[in-house]
């Protein structure tokens, strides 16, 4: 059997099939850690947009590389957190995590407060512009260290945590300036 980067160079349609069955759960697993609570639709829109991404790169691509494996882990990442920057809704709830807050004790009013907080919150984040906002993203919803942010986003783990506290900081202090 031919490699990987050939078949996705003679034959893209037979190339991205294979692509797909040998990495599709990857893309799969790896968006949806990001997009917790995301519709399956949205996580799987998104996946289609990882392997198309893929696809419309394939000349430029060493798929039989082993860092190939790596490097459609950061994709899919950035695709989610792409769509995560792009959604100013709260995420819908899957079936799952709907039965557990049905159960939990908070009133309706708490509910409704908490979801507004959760906008305002994402608003203010992607206000932030970037990399600060990757970086709250990634450290808060991804549960990312700030070695791994820093890896990621090319920047030493002692810069990640100043950007992390002084990014912090702008959202209390824009918070506190609105609550007078």
């Amino acid at each position: 059997m031919t490699d990987l980067s050939t078949l996705m160079k003679t034959d893209p349609n037979a190339g991205i099939r294979t692509l797909l069955d040998q990495y599709g759960g990857l893309a799969y697993v790896t968006v949806r850690r990001v997009l917790k609570g995301f519709p399956d639709d949205d996580v799987e829109e998104c996946v289609s947009d990882v392997f198309y991404y893929l696809y419309r790169h394939r000349r430029r691509l060493d798929f039989s590389d082993a860092s190939f494996k790596s490097y459609l882990i950061r994709t899919a990442e950035h695709k989610a957190l792409d769509l995560l920057r792009k959604s100013a809704r709260t995420p819908v709830p899957s079936e799952d995590t709907l039965w557990d807050e049905t159960a939990s004790d908070r009133s309706a009013e708490e509910e409704a407060i908490a979801l507004l907080s959760h906008d305002e919150l994402i608003l203010r984040i992607r206000a932030l512009g970037e990399p600060d906002a990757t970086i709250l993203l990634s450290k808060y919803w991804l549960g990312m260290t700030s070695a791994e942010i820093g890896e990621r986003l090319d920047m030493k783990p002692n810069t990640v945590v100043q950007r992390i506290k002084r990014a912090l900081k702008k959202i209390r202090e824009a918070w506190k300036g609105e609550e007078s």
